[in-house]
């Protein structure tokens, strides 16, 4: 069906992620993931009503110690976005201008803006083209002697093959951060993903599984010795002073110090109201997954017989748990672009379909503060021809239908040009 030559085909929309409901569409993308349940509502009302501290208090104690029990995390620690964790992380892994830094090419840009900030140079990893998330062989492939740290990120949900990345960094000396925002409760062989590296990046944003009024993170750390110096780097270097002073006064309530020679501490706390909803979320973590992966499932079986579609591939005992989900389309064989078949799913199927991201080196910011190079032949060769569906945690079984139907048509009307 042609398209009216007057008709626009641009979407206004204020939020750069695709999400909100803007124009006549269909099927669209719910600004959160999915609705808080009225005992989540409960417990925010109540700490606005009741908590003495309304920061730095028992329920962020208790978040974080859910935290752990739920990962098997050695320490979490609560902050305000899961970019203030890796920022926290990057700190650790004492970056200098002369290091460098690799980190996957395929990723939202929060992953690489805080060791860039650093002076690091930064290095794309390649993906890998089977799981679609990046390749540790080629990050062996592209350490030198300046590599100070690795950043893997478990993007879409899918976890990065960690034992590989692990025997890599450990040969090398290297620092791992794995980037966890896309993937609380994502395992593999029953390890969580933030448990491997030296430390865990998670996001509470509105858009992912679980939230904490919006934003929020936490960021999780193996070692003791990294653990001791992130409340400090997290409060303004604010701490107590030892007990048993004569005067509870004198000098002052509180001390002020330095937990890293040369480093400024920052403020990246998350608030009391914040961490009960955390903890009362993290309840329903599982079902949320065990929903996602239900919907995904469903998708995929219903485009088995779609051969121009292809799905990420899961590796045996992992726990992939679809923060997003993305397809790749295959329209070679009847010269059709990702461009045509959105063309016709977002201005005919009224479906909001989106491209998830550019490869990070393709963006302005990167290519204008010296980091636009690039060896990644995979991702290079796969991204172009990337797309994803509206996705939310309890997508009804008729809007699954619908996108299925709705591609397989388009699909048809493509190789019949």
């Amino acid at each position: 069906m042609a398209r009216d030559q007057n008709e626009s085909k641009t979407v206004q929309t204020d939020d750069a992620s695709g999400r909100g409901s803007v124009g006549d569409f269909k099927v669209s993308f719910p600004a959160r993931m999915r609705s808080y349940k009225e005992a989540e509502i409960e417990v925010v009302v109540d700490v606005m009503r009741n908590a003495e501290a309304q920061t730095q208090g028992q329920y962020m104690r208790q978040f974080q110690a859910d935290f752990e029990e739920y990962t098997g995390a050695d320490h979490a620690f609560a902050v305000d976005n899961c970019t203030n964790a890796l920022r926290l992380a990057a700190m650790r892994c004492e970056l200098e201008p002369g290091d460098e830094v690799i980190i996957s090419g395929y990723t939202f840009c929060a992953t690489a803006i805080p060791y860039g900030e650093t002076g690091a140079q930064i290095v794309w990893a390649d993906i890998d083209p089977d799981t679609w998330v990046v390749d540790p062989a080629d990050i062996e492939r592209k350490i030198t002697d300046r590599t100070k740290a690795i950043v893997v990120v478990h993007l879409l949900g899918m976890p990065v093959d960690m034992p590989a990345v692990m025997a890599v960094a450990d040969e090398h000396g290297l620092r791992v951060v794995e980037d966890c925002a896309q993937a609380p409760g994502a395992q593999i062989n029953g390890q969580h993903v933030g448990t491997f590296g030296d430390f865990g990046c998670f996001s509470l944003h509105a858009a992912k599984q679980i939230t904490t009024l919006g934003e929020g993170g936490m960021l999780t750390c193996k070692f003791d010795e990294d653990a001791e110096l992130i409340p400090g780097l997290r409060h303004n270097g604010a701490r107590a002073y030892p007990e048993g002073r004569e005067r509870y006064w004198d000098p002052a309530m509180g001390n002020v110090d330095l937990d890293m020679a040369g480093v400024w501490p920052k403020n990246f706390c998350l608030g009391e109201a914040q961490c009960a909803l955390g903890s009362e979320m993290l309840k329903s973590l599982d079902e949320i997954n065990d929903t996602l992966i239900e919907q995904g499932e469903k998708i995929k079986a219903g485009l088995a017989d779609t051969p121009e579609i292809s799905f990420a591939q899961i590796p045996a005992g992992y726990r992939h748990v679809f923060h997003q989900f993305v397809l790749h389309f295959d329209g070679a064989d009847f010269g059709a672009t990702r461009n045509d078949l959105l063309d016709i799913m977002a201005f005919e199927k009224k479906i909001r379909v989106i491209v998830q991201y550019h490869p990070l080196y393709r963006y302005p910011l990167f290519q204008k503060l010296g980091a636009g190079e690039q060896d990644c032949p995979v991702l290079e060769g796969w991204w172009g021809d990337t797309f994803s569906f509206p996705w939310w945690c309890g997508i009804p079984d008729e809007t699954i239908n619908y996108l299925v139907f709705s591609l397989k048509e388009t699909i048809a009307e493509l190789k019949s040009r």
